[in-house]
């Protein structure tokens, strides 16, 4: 027995989309956006070009004054980098300081260039490419400024500058540590000689009371 099976011919796809129309293929190109070459702006080549200098805002002016007055008077300047500090955060750090007699301020780097430029510590301005505070100390107390430093994890002691010299974090904290080993020894050096000098002026006085009795009864005699 012969079994006949009807076979459905298979219609080949071409991936290839086929060429469009003339009329279509004239409007694509057509169409087809049009860019210029670049080309470098005029006031890039001549040569008589004047580059105008941005004027120097008022206000920052008399922030770069305020600035240089804080740093002539005083004897440390220390430097914080801020972190996630809000409004009430950078209160709360300025008020502690203050009722220490410590001074803490938040510049802009363009107020401080205006203030350190022309002078010896304009290295400093790398430290201002970040967001950062000084902290001007009346008094040279070290150990003072790195205790309450403890207290301030969102205002990170960085680096001071004492006697004109600039210290990195470690470095102060060497330099606390060999005046505090200065500070004892002067103290010790001080506690052995006021009993030596006591002695000394008592012994001296009562010499010369000996000396004047026996210059009395010899008289006598």
């Amino acid at each position: 027995m012969i079994h006949l099976s009807h076979t459905r011919p298979s219609t080949f796809h071409s991936r290839n989309p086929p060429e469009p129309h003339f009329d279509r293929k004239r409007m694509i190109e057509v169409c087809k956006p049009i860019s210029l070459p670049k080309k470098v702006p005029d006031w890039q080549t001549c040569s008589q070009t004047v580059i105008l200098e941005e004027k120097v805002h008022p206000y920052e002016i008399l922030l770069a004054e305020e600035l240089k007055q804080n740093w002539e008077s005083s004897k440390m300047i220390m430097f914080y980098h801020l972190t996630s500090l809000t409004d009430r955060l950078t209160r709360d750090i300025r008020n502690m300081f203050f009722k220490k007699d410590l001074f803490f301020h938040i510049y802009s780097p363009e107020v401080v260039k205006l203030a350190v430029q022309d002078t010896p510590f304009t290295s400093i301005l790398h430290l201002f490419e970040s967001k950062t505070a000084l902290l001007f100390c009346p008094d040279q107390d070290i150990n003072k400024v790195l205790q309450l430093s403890k207290k301030t994890p969102y205002a990170i002691l960085m680096a001071g500058i004492v006697e004109d010299v600039f210290y990195s974090k470690i470095q102060l904290q060497s330099l606390n540590d060999a005046l505090k080993k200065d500070g004892h020894q002067q103290l010790a050096q001080l506690l052995d000689y006021i009993p030596s000098k006591v002695v000394g002026t008592v012994n001296h006085h009562s010499q010369t009371l000996c000396h004047y009795l026996n210059e009395i009864v010899n008289r006598k005699e």
